[in-house]
């Protein structure tokens, strides 16, 4: 096995998608408190314990921050500076400055696919300034991981590596190349054309953000595929017409998956920890005949994609079928269900399937796990994602390790059984869902929140020897001596065998 020299710590806590940015009214991030207490409690640890605070994607949203575009490098800095400034998130920027300023303290930030703008030179460069204050010892403290590798460091004898989780999205992920290039052709003074990151980010800004700006609430149900259309479609019906206008991101979606299905847009995290990652069984000319083979085959394939775009094929047939069975199939049912039913009723039936969903669930499996545990090797003992904004904690198929994801900081919907089923609540909800503010879902005069703020951190230290990882949640404690704790998740503490 290659000799890795890694980056050795006491403890690691890692949390990701915090999703700083939007308009007030719309941010869907509320936990400026919690999170500053996080960080704070981080940094007041004993000193000469070696800590370290990974926040592993998606740290601030781009994508949200106005103006809302997809690729947006000539005003990130700009909207970077107005997120450190704007009064939800200031708090957390200067908790942060305070723990880079502390020895034995270390800030690692990943790339996620809602603020790839931080990998541009000089954007990566405005985040290292606001987090350091503009100390040199403290911009020693910070580790900015960019380059779609993720992070790899040690925690007593354990390896373990964090990456985003949009690595296996094909709606979400990043050619890290192309942002290198123009990157490099802002500095050289050369002209850029608009380039969009991925379909994601695409159907983010053509089709969904004008929907947020009626209804926030979008960005924060899960699980999104069987829930955020039929939802839309009963509060707004005319929204099916905005379906048209998912056709340039499933293009997009295609080109990229195809282009991760032949390799060539093949993930750096392959097979990262074991020996197979250093070894190399094609001469460079037969490798290079091999890339040129695969671009040649996914391109034929996008050729014949926007041959039928052009052609006016409907835009969701160019889909595969499990994703247009998703879409459709929901939206069809809808369809007839509108014929003889209200819009509330119309809903509540199309969510039948929601009953026995285990998005939140931490112990069930899910794409995210399986896709990444095949793709990173097995000597990884403690494999961290985020992305999907939901917790989990599982033993690895492959290898002796552990996976986990950290959820997010943004503000969450869940619809449990009990309401769909009963009539009368789920009308209310429905009624504050159509309100379109983001106050009406967290609660107050108009009722219970409905809004979930997990605010989930995964700690992983060591005892004895003896690595260990744990999802926990930052909560409330009244009349405690300090105003927030670290309250673990049942049966997610898990160690490497």
């Amino acid at each position: 096995m290659m000799d890795l020299s890694l980056a050795e710590f006491d403890e690691l806590h890692i949390i990701s998608d915090l999703h700083l940015g939007g308009r007030p009214g719309f941010q869907i991030f509320g936990s400026t408190e919690e999170l500053a207490w996080l960080i704070d409690d981080l940094r007041q640890r004993p000193p000469e314990c070696r800590i370290a605070l990974v926040i592993n994607g998606d740290f601030v949203d781009f994508l949200a921050q106005p103006p809302a575009l997809p690729f947006d490098p000539e005003g990130a800095a700009d909207k970077l500076a107005a997120i450190a400034e704007d009064s939800a998130f200031k708090p957390i920027f200067c908790a942060l400055r305070t723990f880079t300023a502390t020895e034995n303290r270390q800030l690692i930030v990943n790339l996620g696919n809602h603020d790839l703008e931080l990998a541009l030179p000089w954007v990566r460069e405005a985040l290292t300034t606001i987090l350091s204050g503009g100390d040199r010892a403290a911009r020693g403290r910070i580790t900015l991981a960019f380059d779609g590798s993720g992070v790899l460091v040690s925690v007593g004898q354990a390896r373990v590596l964090c990456v985003h989780g949009n690595e296996v999205d094909a709606w979400n992920v990043t050619d890290h190349e192309q942002v290198r290039r123009i990157g490099r052709d802002f500095l050289h003074g050369r002209g850029v054309e608009p380039w969009i990151p991925n379909g994601g980010s695409q159907l983010v800004s053509d089709v969904m953000n004008p929907l947020k700006r009626e209804y926030p609430f979008i960005d924060l149900l899960k699980p999104e595929m069987p829930a955020v259309f039929p939802t839309l479609v009963a509060l707004r019906p005319s929204v099916v017409t905005q379906l048209a206008k998912l056709t340039p991101a499933v293009v997009r979606r295609t080109w990229d998956n195809v282009r991760m299905a032949t390799g060539f847009l093949e993930s750096s995290l392959v097979q990262i920890g074991t020996s197979e990652y250093a070894s190399d069984a094609l001469g460079g000319g037969r490798l290079h005949a091999l890339l040129q083979q695969r671009e040649k085959m996914a391109r034929d394939l996008l050729d014949r994609t926007e041959a039928r775009w052009r052609e006016n094929t409907v835009p969701l047939e160019l889909l595969e079928a499990d994703l247009r069975a998703e879409y459709l199939g929901v939206i069809n049912a809808l369809g007839k269900l509108f014929a003889g039913k209200g819009s509330i009723e119309a809903l509540r039936t199309a969510l039948d399937g929601l009953d026995q969903d285990r998005s939140f669930d931490p112990g069930a499996e899910d794409d995210t796990y399986r896709e990444l545990d095949k793709m990173v090797g097995g000597d990884i003992d403690f494999l961290v994602a985020g992305h999907t904004h939901l917790e989990r904690a599982l033993k690895r198929r492959r290898g002796r390790g552990c996976y986990f994801n950290s959820g997010t900081w943004a503000r969450l919907i869940q619809i449990p059984p009990q309401l769909r089923q009963n009539a009368a609540d789920f009308a209310a909800l429905f009624g504050r869902m159509k309100a379109g503010t983001m106050d009406a879902l967290d609660g107050g005069v108009a009722g219970p929140a409905l809004t979930l703020r997990r605010c989930s951190v995964v700690s992983i230290w060591h005892e004895a020897g003896t690595a260990f990882g744990e999802l926990r949640r930052i909560v409330a404690q009244a009349g405690a001596v300090t105003p927030f704790a670290a309250q673990p998740v049942p049966n997610t503490r898990l160690t490497a065998e």
